[in-house]
Order: C-alpha cells, then sequence, then structure tokens
C-alpha cells in the first residue's frame, strides 16, 4: 500500500512539473505588442514609429521603458494595480509578462546604463 501511494505521489508531481513546465515559458515581446496594440494604444503610445500620441498627459512606452529602475515585476505592479485614470485590465500572469518583455524591449542603450 505504501509502495503504491509513494508511486502515485511521485507520478502527480512529475506529471504537474511537466504539465507547468508546458504553460509557462519566457515572456514574449511579440505577443505583448499584439497586447499593446489592441489594449493599450486609446491612451498609450505603445510603439516608436506610426502611431501618434494618444494623450499627452500619458507616458508611452518607451518613457516607461526608459525610467530609472526599471523592472518587468514594476511594470506588472503598475498594470496589476493601476493609478487612475488607468483602468484595471485583466491579464493572466503570462500575458503580463509578454506586455512588460514587449515594453522593456523598446528601452534604449542610454535607459539600459541607468
Amino acid at each position: 500500500m505504501q509502495k503504491s501511494f509513494g508511486a502515485l505521489t511521485l507520478a502527480f508531481i512529475l506529471f504537474s512539473g511537466m504539465a507547468l513546465g508546458a504553460s509557462t515559458g519566457a515572456p514574449d515581446p511579440n505577443r505583448g505588442k499584439s497586447l499593446a496594440t489592441s489594449l493599450c494604444s486609446n491612451c498609450h503610445l505603445v510603439d516608436t514609429v506610426g502611431q501618434e500620441q494618444a494623450n499627452v498627459d500619458v507616458p508611452t512606452f518607451p518613457e516607461i521603458a526608459n525610467k530609472v529602475d526599471q523592472s518587468s515585476g514594476a511594470i506588472m505592479a503598475a498594470i496589476m494595480l493601476p493609478k487612475h485614470p488607468m483602468p484595471q485590465i485583466p491579464l493572466t500572469k503570462n500575458e503580463l509578462a509578454d506586455l512588460a518583455a514587449y515594453i522593456l524591449s523598446l528601452r534604449t542603450e542610454e535607459g539600459k546604463k541607468r
């Protein structure tokens, strides 16, 4: 009985690890750009070309990326707990990571030195 319980426990742990491994991965800036274009471009300038600033009082994504000590975690926290007038946008953890990766991909060389 104890051997079968141990085997079942081990199988569950291994299967859980494989399932989690399949759903997690490195953040994808391309998916983040797609999310930014569809969800954020009404207010933010989300790209560096081909778009006009929608609201001058709202920071552009390149400005956000180049903030001093900017990090993926800080970007995700600002999206999850937005300050007025930014609306709360329901995103999965993977979508948040993808969006943060896209924003950080806009960081300039000068911004990387900060």
